[in-house]
């Protein structure tokens, strides 16, 4: 598991330089927009999302690449699991701690001066310092792990596993449309959401250990090619 875990680490420009290099262009071209409105108006940013998409389609280069010459290397799919796992969880850990810190800059300096909320979030505003912590954490980790066990599915059975997947989600999904749509339930639904959401990062907890067992369980089956 440490040799896993050493492999990740010497690439540290897809764990780490390009996330934020990303997210920091992003927020440079929100500060711009804050600038030249003068910070009269609130600018509400979805931009901090970029870095959440970017761990998941990271994962997913990383298994590509790191899997097969693993195994080509002796070591051992549990190992590999394992290794890659908390590489997952550290740079996850690392990345929120950095974010927190970003987000009690930003509500000290009014929005970096020009009312712009990029780190802290609306909802945030009730939450004590470990619970928004917590919010970055769980969310990406989450999306780590949401690409950890899609790659493992493409990886033990290949393009027909994912159109499988998809085809499935698909369907469900327009099952689930259709029955909101006929009960007439999509108002309360958005109700719902809107009283629990902050509940919502707490239930992403048991789908992250879903898809680690998920992933461990399809790699110690899966082949290189």
């Amino acid at each position: 598991m440490t040799g896993v875990l050493k492999m990740h680490w010497r690439d540290k420009t897809v764990w780490i330089y390009v996330p934020w290099v990303v997210l920091l262009f992003s927020f440079a071209i929100n500060v711009i927009i804050g600038i030249l409105t003068k910070g009269q108006e609130n600018i509400n940013s979805g931009g901090i999302a970029s870095i959440y998409v970017y761990m998941f389609i990271a994962i997913l280069i990383v298994q590509a690449q790191t899997f097969p010459f693993s195994l080509g290397m002796s070591i051992r799919r549990t190992d590999y699991f394992m290794g890659t796992a908390l590489m997952c969880l550290l740079v996850s850990a690392g990345s929120s701690l950095v974010l927190f810190l970003l987000s009690v800059i930003e509500n000290m300096t009014g929005g970096w001066g020009v009312n712009l909320h990029y780190f802290a979030l609306p909802f945030m505003k009730d939450l004590s310092p470990i619970a928004r912590f917590g919010v970055f954490f769980v969310v990406m980790t989450y999306m780590f792990f949401l690409g950890f066990v899609i790659s493992s599915i493409h990886r033990r059975f290949g393009k027909t596993g994912l159109y499988v997947l998809f085809t499935a989600i698909l369907l469900l999904g327009s099952i689930g449309s259709f029955t909101l749509t006929y009960y007439e339930r999509w108002m309360d639904l958005f109700k719902w959401i809107a009283h629990h959401d902050q509940l919502l990062y707490v239930w992403m907890i048991p789908l992250i250990i879903l898809y680690a067992l998920i992933s461990y369980g399809l790699l110690r089956r899966a082949t290189v090619s």
